[in-house]
């Protein structure tokens, strides 16, 4: 039982996790849109400007590098629950 818990703890996280990056990602290319002072859809399809394309999404990938990097770090509700996990394994191991 204790692992299906688990289970659903790690399902509920990550979906939770990836909703958030998803939100973050469009929130900083938003920022990215907001604070240049031209357009970027006219700047990259209309005039071809190759380098705008990839400065842009080297931005966005810089951005999902660090929302990474913070979802892969481990929460305290996870560290809590894989303790609690193991200490109901390791009862249920004395029995």
């Amino acid at each position: 039982m204790s692992n299906l818990m688990a289970l659903v703890y790690g399902i509920g996280e990550t979906v939770i996790y990836s909703l958030v990056g998803i939100v973050m990602m469009g929130l900083g290319f938003l920022i990215i849109k907001f604070f240049t002072p031209f357009s970027i859809k006219k700047e990259i399809e209309d005039d071809q400007n190759t380098s705008l394309g990839i400065i842009i999404g080297s931005i966005i990938l810089g951005i999902s590098i660090i929302v990474a990097a913070v979802i892969s770090s481990p929460s305290s509700i996870s560290r809590s629950t894989s303790s609690a996990a193991q200490s109901v394994i390791q009862t249920q191991n004395q029995k």
